[in-house]
């Protein structure tokens, strides 16, 4: 029936597995002979259970058993030491992955990906690596999983490749992140475009009292975000999975909502900010010889949303995301320079150090500010060493809030009672700096909006739609008109508030981004941690202060809504 199959030095146990000729310890010359006898029968491994899989480990056996010697005891002792000299550790064998890093979701792809591309010769770009990682963590926003339509694999049967194994994107980020990593991660999620509404909210508080209380705000956002990630240590799980487990449904629909405002929030804010710098830029370029009004600068913007809203990779995103960073380091970097100059030339301008009318608008435009409160929980799932975590969040925030205490105050000291909401209006605007800050700075938002806008797309169409668009067209379609729908209504909230935009900033942060940083993490840790009654007094006294900013804050805005001078016009405002 054909050529016989090869015997590979091993016999087989009653129970189906390879016996190594060296490991009976006794027996006399005539069992080591009847064993000799017993090596010469075929056997076929493919036969065998797993064979298939331990073919190859037989072939290794018989090549190099016949390498060290046909001598009986020679070979025995050569069996013996192979048998024995099992491998101490990952590292001897030059693992990269651990094997809980490759149990855990995704770890299998990420380990053939990092073996593909040492197979290839190639190393990754740090500097790019960090900005993609920054993107992915948009993928499981807030730690959640949000499904789309193309992460789903284009192949269903066993022939699909790993490569486009489902859902492999949101788990690109490897749990290997370094300290410097995560750290370079927490301070781009902080350090945004929010930045730049600081002078006006300082204007808001007054200098001293401002910079005394986003110093106090840092801190209390610092020990939200601590309590927030020892609950996640604790049990596992999302921002949303969290509040489940301790609290029920009801809870985790707040977190729910309360993430897709503030995503929704900071999209109308953005637009508002682009349509008025622009503006701003057409009318000193132009002359004011054709004015075009905001609401024309937001409704065009809808043909840069709209296309952008239907990607459905977040990872698309990333170069806008790298060239938009770059934009924005260069807008803030012209801003202190200029700031520093105008002072040291020209002296401080008359300032205010406390506000009693306005300041609660600068409680709100602070919460706005730290808005990286729905990243702590991915980030920390990136972290290798997770118990780092603690220390790299406190030295980003010390950072963080350094940089929005600075920019505010100079801004502030700079342009005195005359300083914008948006403080790129105040430049001078005879200057080409000026205006190329004002054009980079524009389309860095620009390229910001999408991302903002990609989490709360998903979550919103994780709960309306049950079925993937991927391979049903009408399915798909639906869900890209809802995206139109969704960028448009957007749109239509930026024109309400674009007169308004020092209060719409405030009430977004109040309600919105306050119960994210400051009262959910609170109750959190009360119910996960808190077991003595200094822990309870604790938890309960900073849940009844981001209760009182959250209602205190909205009212005031709310109440002094058009009050405030519009933005500044230099068509009508200029002599």
């Amino acid at each position: 029936s054909g050529s016989q199959p090869r015997s590979y030095g091993s016999i087989m146990s009653s129970n189906g597995y390879s016996e190594d000729e060296g490991e009976n310890d006794g027996g006399d010359e005539e069992d080591d002979a009847q064993r000799d006898a017993d090596e010469q029968v075929p056997v076929d491994p493919f036969s065998l259970p797993s064979g298939d899989i331990t073919h190859h480990l037989y072939r290794w056996q018989e090549e190099h058993s016949h390498a060290a010697g046909n001598s009986g005891s020679a070979r025995r002792k050569h069996l013996r030491n192979r048998s024995f000299s099992a491998v101490a550790s990952d590292s001897e064998w030059d693992v990269s992955y651990t094997p809980d890093q490759i149990r855990a979701p995704g770890g299998f792809r990420r380990h053939f990906v990092h073996e593909r591309a040492l197979q290839q010769g190639r190393d990754a770009n740090i500097l790019t690596a960090n900005f993609i990682d920054f993107i992915g963590l948009y993928g499981h926003f807030a730690g959640g999983e949000y499904p789309s339509d193309e992460d789903d694999a284009e192949e269903d049967d066993e022939h699909a490749p790993l490569v486009r194994a489902a859902r492999q994107q949101a788990r690109d980020i490897k749990a290997t992140a370094s300290p410097r990593k995560a750290f370079f991660l927490l301070v781009k999620s902080f350090v945004g475009t929010g930045v730049l509404v600081l002078p006006r909210a300082f204007f808001n508080g007054g200098l001293i009292f401002s910079t005394l209380l986003m110093s106090a705000i840092a801190w209390y956002a610092l020990v939200c975000m601590i309590m927030l990630s020892d609950v996640y240590l604790k049990l596992g799980g999302s921002y949303g999975d969290l509040a489940l487990k301790l609290y029920g449904r009801p809870l985790k629909y707040c977190v729910m909502v309360s993430i897709v405002l503030a995503q929704l929030g900071f999209c109308c804010a953005y637009v508002i900010f682009v349509a008025t710098n622009m503006r701003d830029l057409w009318d000193t370029v132009t002359s004011c010889r054709y004015q075009i009004p905001t609401e024309a600068w937001i409704l065009g913007q809808l043909l840069v949303y709209v296309p952008l809203a239907f990607v459905r990779r977040i990872k698309r995103f990333a170069s806008l995301s790298v060239i938009g960073n770059f934009f924005i380091m260069t807008g803030l970097a012209y801003l202190v320079g200029y700031d520093i100059w105008s002072i040291t030339t020209r002296g401080p301008a008359e300032v205010v150090h406390f506000n009693p009318s306005k300041f609660p608008l600068l409680v709100g435009t602070a919460a706005f500010s730290y808005e990286g409160i729905s990243l702590v929980i991915p980030i920390v799932e990136s972290m290798e060493r997770k118990d780092k975590f603690n220390g790299v969040l406190t030295a980003s925030l010390v950072i963080c809030a350094g940089l929005f205490v600075v920019i505010g105050a100079l801004s502030y000291l700079t342009f005195g009672n005359s300083v914008e909401t948006v403080i790129l209006l105040n430049l001078p605007n005879g200057s080409v700096w000026t205006l190329g800050v004002q054009l980079l700075y524009s389309l860095a938002i620009i390229m910001s909006v999408p991302l903002q806008l990609f989490p709360a797309i998903r979550i919103i169409e994780s709960g309306i739609f049950t079925r993937s668009g991927k391979g049903n067209p009408i399915v798909k379609w639906q869900k890209n008109l809802f995206r139109t729908l969704l960028v448009v209504f957007i749109a239509m909230v930026a024109i309400f508030g674009a007169e308004e935009l020092d209060n719409f900033i405030a009430i977004v942060g109040a309600s919105a981004c306050v119960p994210l940083s400051f009262l959910y993490p609170v109750m959190l840790h009360y119910k996960a941690f808190a077991e003595s009654w200094r822990a309870k007094a604790k938890d309960i006294i900073l849940i009844a202060v981001a209760l009182f900013g959250l209602l205190y804050v909205t009212f005031i805005s709310i109440e002094t809504w058009g009050s405030t001078t519009p933005p500044m016009n230099r068509c009508i405002d200029k002599p």
